[in-house]
């Protein structure tokens, strides 16, 4: 049904309803008096305008069901290209199960016959490219001043994974010298290299997860200063940001645990390292001159790179094994 031009006024007589064309306007001292045609009226039945109803309610209601179709497909595509589940995997899972299973027999290939994956309580919320589980461990009070160690951001660095097995399993032992502190384990933040056929610094992307953190100067350094290295493969950064898996790990755990101090083992140049700001630096600094004497490696700043942890506004100290 096709409804008058602009210039007619409805009016509605018992079963008629009318579209009378109205005259201009006239004002008389100040009020206006609009006079109306009825010489040229047009006559719809009522009857007409509740099926031009009813076509309107139907039209509306399928447009309704065409938006929320689109939603639903919108939302179905969101969790099926989803990289990470926002839930914890059940640790009994199939998956889980022949992870550990193959950490198991990878540290007894190497020798580590005094540690077992298995044996610590491990958490995890996300996957990695071949599916491997990002897992962490939590000890002491969880609140207050935590602190994060990190293993194996590179997967080439074999002797940090050992090293932070054995750190989980030295505290679950010894309980009591931990329960008021706030101690965070992230053993092996690169399973894919360390369990690749040929272990790899990158992950299964081919990306250095230690230039591949949102730094503030990634944008305009990361890709520069890998092309003025020569394109080494085993420092690409990636195309953006935080792209992989495994920096968003990180990142949350730093979000989630907001820790005071991470210490993020790498090897093989056998120092210490400190980086990044502190509200603390002299007290950090005392602190890891003692701990240099006492185990006799030596401390130094040893620079940072776009993308790298250290640039990150945490303190931060990297144990070069």
């Amino acid at each position: 049904m096709i409804l008058p031009a602009i210039g007619y006024h409805l009016v509605i007589d018992k079963q008629t309803l009318f579209w009378v064309k109205k005259q201009p306007q006239k004002n008389y001292c100040g009020l206006t008096t609009i006079l109306f045609n009825f010489n040229e009226m047009i006559k719809i039945p009522i009857h007409h305008i509740a099926v031009s109803n009813k076509y309107a309610r139907n039209q509306r209601i399928k447009r309704q069901r065409i938006v929320w179709g689109h939603c639903l497909f919108s939302c179905l595509l969101f969790l099926l290209f989803l990289p990470s589940p926002v839930f914890p995997y059940d640790s009994s899972a199939d998956g889980y199960k022949k992870y550990i299973n193959r950490l198991e027999t990878q540290f007894s290939h190497y020798g580590w016959t005094d540690i077992k994956p298995g044996a610590i309580s491990w958490e995890y919320h996300r996957t990695t490219k071949n599916k491997n589980p990002l897992i962490f461990t939590t000890f002491g009070s969880n609140t207050g001043n935590c602190v994060l160690f990190i293993g194996c951001v590179h997967g080439d660095e074999l002797s940090t994974v050992y090293l932070m097995f054995k750190l989980a399993h030295y505290i679950k032992d010894n309980p009591a010298l931990f329960k008021d502190k706030c101690i965070v384990i992230a053993p092996l933040i690169n399973p894919d290299g360390f369990l690749s056929a040929t272990q790899t610094r990158v992950n299964a992307n081919g990306i250095d997860i230690n230039r591949n953190f949102p730094t503030k100067d990634w944008q305009i350094n990361a890709i520069r200063k890998w092309i003025a290295r020569g394109k080494t493969r085993r420092y690409y950064p990636g195309t953006k940001p935080a792209s992989e898996q495994e920096t968003q790990f990180q990142l949350a755990l730093i979000k989630r645990f907001k820790p005071q101090k991470i210490l993020s083992i790498h090897s093989p140049l056998n120092f210490f390292d400190y980086d990044g700001p502190s509200s603390d630096l002299n007290s950090f600094q005392q602190w890891l001159e003692k701990i240099s004497k006492e185990t006799n490696y030596p401390w130094k700043k040893f620079g940072y790179y776009p993308g790298s942890l250290v640039t990150m506004p945490v303190m931060n100290a990297k144990y070069l094994l």
